[in-house]
């Protein structure tokens, strides 16, 4: 995440602060394929625990309840192609979104498999306020970086609300009831206090001495390899000493919430990659990450009319052939048409789960990035959106839910113990009005974890375990169950890419990134196994200026 962020200015944003009304972004575009839309309360909610639930599913979409939901259905002989294009993209998330936004004026074309855009980024907006079903903020960018004037050419830094952490190596986090940051809260010894500071000047030292950037920097990224030999417990161990319990655990709820993982599984470059950026604060929109969504979304479409017939939901990419010069994608329309596209240079820009599926022959064209992407794995997540019937002011923008000392330590204990672990302000920066939108994040660090989410009827069984954990964290912040319209569950199988140790220091990075015959693509926030949007972003930057250099 970030890049060079040590050149940050500290006035990059400033005035950015500003509370804004929901009613200065505007209305949501009635487009069905847009990544935020409006909706409606359910009619006939559930009501479990005493709190109202939609009784669905939101997010992901697995038909007939399989994960990977794309199935082997290139093996027929492919259909003579009907269209020819420069670029087509696969995958339409950030990455895909990014991707044909860098190379508009090739007028790709973009394909994604659900029926809207963006990916893990999609949002909702309910009676105006607009709040996202997934990923929620980006980290301030660097001042004349490239992700920085992506920002200023989307308008994302005129309706931003910057967040900062109040003191080095600050976490907020709720403990037994009482939203605080001081990592003695439970009490610290002499030894666990110089611990903390120990551990403030490590956060330090990789925000504004020397940062591990990834994607990895040209020249000199021999110490960031050897930094992602480690996991980052040990290198807190190693480095800082054992922390307080409640820090402890307010550490390894934010490495749940940000990777998916225990810092027990998590490569030290990672997490102090994350750790430390947010030094910098994080940029919050309203909507989230779905609003910058939904900004590439709308210049696309904007950008000449035949850009709305090549935005292409609800399509199943069944195959990606190299065929000479030429790549042929094999895929179905909405309605079920079989159609082949013949394209100069494709982008895949969706998960590695799917590419080996996907691409024919992948492991004679690639036998060794068809051995990388067998060793990247991700990890699932669960999101539980609280419309709240007024405005709710939060002390903190992110507030980590420890409870008490039996927070589970480790991906074994966590599946036995399913918890709720991160709260944040879903309006943060705005102003609602009359209404407001908490957004609790909910890990699931366990192997098995997205197959407890692929049945349809398995947000009940989700539902039944966070209502007490909702009721909880809601008493906490003064928001009585009758103040609550309506809890709507999200589900993503896929969402994170795991950031194990040596992953990028073996190379598999590298190989799982690499293009094939320079003609097929590869951009996605597990290119370097890195769950941020700043890698989807810098990647598509990437290979986008590649692909235009062969386009001529």
């Amino acid at each position: 995440m970030g890049t060079g962020l040590a050149a940050l200015a500290p006035t990059l944003l400033h005035g950015l602060s500003t509370v804004r009304s929901a009613a200065a972004f505007g209305t949501v575009p009635a487009r069905r394929s847009h990544p935020i839309l409006p909706i409606q309360l359910d009619p006939d909610p559930a009501i479990i625990g005493g709190l109202r639930f939609a009784p669905r599913w939101f997010g992901d979409v697995f038909p007939k309840n399989l994960i990977p939901f794309h199935q082997c259905e290139s093996c027929e002989p492919s259909n003579e192609p009907d269209e020819f294009v420069d670029v087509a993209i696969v995958g339409g998330g950030l990455s895909g979104l990014a991707s044909a936004y860098h190379l508009r004026e090739a007028r790709p074309v973009l394909f994604d498999l659900k029926p809207r855009f963006g990916g893990n980024a999609v949002g909702e907006s309910w009676g105006g306020v607009p709040y996202s079903l997934g990923s929620a903020y980006v980290i301030v960018p660097d001042r004349g970086s490239r992700i920085e004037r992506l920002y200023r050419d989307l308008g994302v830094l005129d309706d931003a609300h910057v967040d900062r952490q109040s003191k080095v190596g600050g976490l907020s986090f709720e403990w037994q009831h009482v939203i605080g940051s001081d990592p003695c809260v439970a009490g610290c010894n002499a030894d666990e206090a110089l611990t903390v500071e120990r551990y403030r000047r490590r956060v330090q030292q990789f925000a504004f001495e020397r940062f591990p950037e990834i994607p990895l920097p040209a020249g000199n990224a021999e110490w960031i390899k050897a930094l992602d030999g480690s996991t980052l417990e040990g290198d807190i161990a190693a480095h800082c000493g054992t922390l307080p319990p409640a820090f402890r655990a307010a550490v390894q709820a934010y490495c749940y919430s940000s990777f998916g993982v225990g810092w027990g599984q998590l490569s030290a470059a990672a997490g102090w990659n994350f750790l430390a950026a947010e030094e910098y604060g994080r940029l919050v929109l309203p909507g989230g990450n779905a609003t910058l969504a939904a900004r590439l979304y709308e210049r696309l479409v904007d950008h000449d009319v035949s850009m709305r017939d090549r935005l292409r939901a609800g399509a199943l990419v069944e195959s990606v052939r190299l065929a000479g010069d030429r790549v042929l994608v094999r895929w179905r329309s909405a309605d079920g048409t079989r159609r082949t596209l013949s394209a100069r240079h494709v982008v895949m820009a969706n998960a590695k789960h799917l590419v080996e599926r996907m691409i024919d022959d992948l492991p004679a064209l690639d036998p060794e990035k068809a051995d990388a992407v067998q060793q990247v794995f991700t990890s699932a997540y669960v999101v539980a959106n609280v419309l709240v019937r007024r405005p709710v002011p939060l002390p903190v923008y992110d507030t980590f839910l420890i409870h008490d000392p039996s927070f589970p330590m480790d991906g074994e204990t966590f599946e036995g113990d399913r918890r709720v672990v991160d709260l944040v302000d879903g309006t943060f920066g705005y102003e609602p009005s009359g209404r407001d939108v908490l957004t609790f994040y909910w890990p699931l660090p366990f192997a098995s974890g997205r197959f407890t989410i692929v049945g349809e009827e398995d947000w009940q069984a989700y539902a039944e375990l966070g209502a007490p954990q909702l009721r909880a964290a809601l008493r906490t912040i003064g928001v009585a169950p009758n103040e609550v319209a309506e809890v709507r569950l999200a589900r993503f199988g896929h969402a994170m890419p795991i950031a194990a140790p040596n992953a990028i220091a073996s190379g598999i990075a590298e190989r799982v990134r690499r293009p094939i015959a320079d003609k097929i693509y590869f951009v996605n926030q597990d290119n370097w196994l890195l769950p941020a949007v700043e890698t989807c972003l810098e990647e598509a930057f990437t290979w986008t200026d590649e692909i235009r250099a062969r386009l001529g």
